[in-house]
């Protein structure tokens, strides 16, 4: 370890702490200043015994400036922050596996800007933001298991606000972006995920003053996920506006499944405040047949009203071969009379559950300018072999109860796979069983999560049991189901009451 101090103003406390086991535990905490401005530095690293760290820096009249370069291996967690006058940046890397890190920043009385670029192996997560007064903007990127190099910079200056980029490439089992701002108007949120293995690459900028954006592209498994036009579609409403999907994807050589998940918020300020996260709830756990009780996860959204009663369409055009649309119509309201029964009311519409109709528009799933028509449409699409089936859905960002209220979900199945409504044949053969398919698609429809995905979503760890329950449908696929695990009726039940 080597740190350089080139000293040519006051420095307020500079502490080196060496823990002579199997890591180092070094705080450097420098500030500079003038008399009319103040700059502040502060570093807490620890560092696994095998990482190298070189650090120089340099102060002027209520300036600082540093470099800092680190590599190595094993458990490494580096944090940074600077502050003045009315910004704060802070920067914190997390790693597990080899690192290699190298950062420039730099900071006087009413501005900084941290440079940062990273490349790991292992588990790694990488936080940043910048602050301007009451405007934050910052970019996050994990992954787990693979490989992940990333660009980032934070700026934050008091005429101007506070600005976050990042550039990232990752391959791994599951991996996460986030963009993000705040404004006095305005929260802008759009975080895009995946699990099993795969790769993302994202290039996202978020900004903030008085009005919060957040701009760029994220594609997953080289299918574009976010756009220019996927944030401007969300962002130019009158109204607040959210957007989700989410999907199972093909993994390897088609024995595994995985998922991916895609969201984006713009949101008042008004709104935004106390805004839910990711509900759950624990209860004990069953061990009785259909899991346990606590195998669930909430999206923090749902049907606001009593007895939605959704009215669901089959657009058949493009339906598969040894399928008829009749057939799919009632694998599909098979799927949802089965959440309809686990619950109070009815989420879905009585009599004709799902009605065929060739003139309901089923978009592609991945157009850069999502559009709702008020219609909550199943359909048919070729989209590639990763995805096997995926949901979109709307709010219009009203809060009752603390859940948001969905308004619209689509649903679409890959045309790519072969599938089957016939559960003997589902269980004999590797077509896909459309009821089962259909029954995990539709819980994202009424606000239930996946369980196995939400390890990369940061709510669940990976030793938790719960990820490891197949015998909820909000799990993987790993053969057809068409019953609820006592997991999927107990948040299902929560939502919208108890039968």
């Amino acid at each position: 370890m080597k740190i350089n101090i080139a000293r040519s103003a006051f420095v307020c406390v500079l502490t080196i702490c060496i823990a002579v086991t199997t890591a180092m535990g070094i705080t450097v905490n420098v500030c500079s200043s003038n008399g009319a401005e103040t700059s502040t530095s502060y570093q807490s690293l620890n560092l696994d015994k095998s990482t190298w760290l070189k650090q120089d820096i340099n102060l002027a009249s209520g300036k600082i400036s540093s470099y800092l370069q680190a590599e190595g291996g094993g458990k490494n967690r580096l944090a940074q922050s600077l502050s003045g006058s009315s910004y704060a940046l802070t920067s914190d890397v997390l790693s597990q596996g080899t690192l290699f890190i190298s950062t420039y920043s730099s900071a006087s009385g009413q501005a900084a800007s941290i440079s940062q670029d990273v490349t790991g192996a292992g588990i790694l997560s990488l936080n940043l933001q910048s602050r301007q007064d009451d405007a934050t903007a910052g970019q996050e990127a994990s992954v787990d298991y693979g490989m992940l190099s990333s660009s980032l910079s934070l700026y934050a200056d008091e005429g101007q606000g506070a600005f976050a980029h990042q550039s990232t490439d990752m391959d791994g089992q599951g991996g996460k972006v986030v963009s993000g701002a705040l404004g006095e108007e305005n929260v802008i949120l759009a975080e895009s995920g995946f699990s099993g293995q795969g790769g993302m690459n994202a290039n996202l900028a978020s900004a903030a003053s008085e009005h919060a954006f957040s701009r760029g592209s994220a594609a997953i498994d080289n299918v574009l996920v976010l756009s220019d036009d996927s944030f401007n579609t969300v962002s130019s409403e009158s109204e607040n506006q959210m957007m989700g999907m989410s999907g199972l994807r093909m993994v390897g050589d088609g024995s595994d499944i995985g998922s991916f998940d895609v969201s984006i918020l713009n949101l008042g300020l008004t709104d935004a405040n106390g805004a839910a996260k990711a509900s759950k709830t624990t209860k004990k756990a069953a061990t009785v047949t259909g899991g346990s009780y606590s195998s669930y996860k909430l999206t923090g959204y749902r049907w606001n009203v009593l007895d939605p009663k959704v009215q669901l369409y089959l657009n058949p055009t493009g339906t598969p071969t040894g399928l008829t649309s009749t057939s799919s119509q009632s694998a599909i309201a098979a799927a949802a009379n089965t959440w309809d029964n686990a619950v109070a009311g009815n989420i879905f519409a009585d009599g004709t559950t799902v009605k065929i109709d060739s003139t309901k528009v089923v978009d592609n799933p991945f157009s850069t300018t999502p559009k709702r028509d008020g219609y909550n449409v199943n359909g048919w699409k070729k989209f590639g072999n990763s995805f096997i089936a995926l949901n979109r859905w709307w709010t219009n960002g009203v809060k009752v109860g603390g859940y948001y209220s969905i308004i619209e979900s689509d649903i679409w199945y890959n045309l790519d796979y072969k599938w089957t409504t016939s559960l003997t044949t589902a269980q004999s053969t590797n077509k896909l069983d459309l009821q089962s398919v259909a029954l995990h698609e539709l819980g994202h429809s009424i606000g239930m999560g996946d369980i196995y995905s939400s390890t990369y979503g940061g709510s669940l760890p990976p030793s938790d049991p719960r990820t490891k329950d197949f015998e909820q449908v909000m799990n993987l696929y790993n053969g057809p189901q068409r019953t609820l695990g006592n997991g999927d009726k107990a948040g299902a039940q929560i939502l919208y009451r108890k039968a």
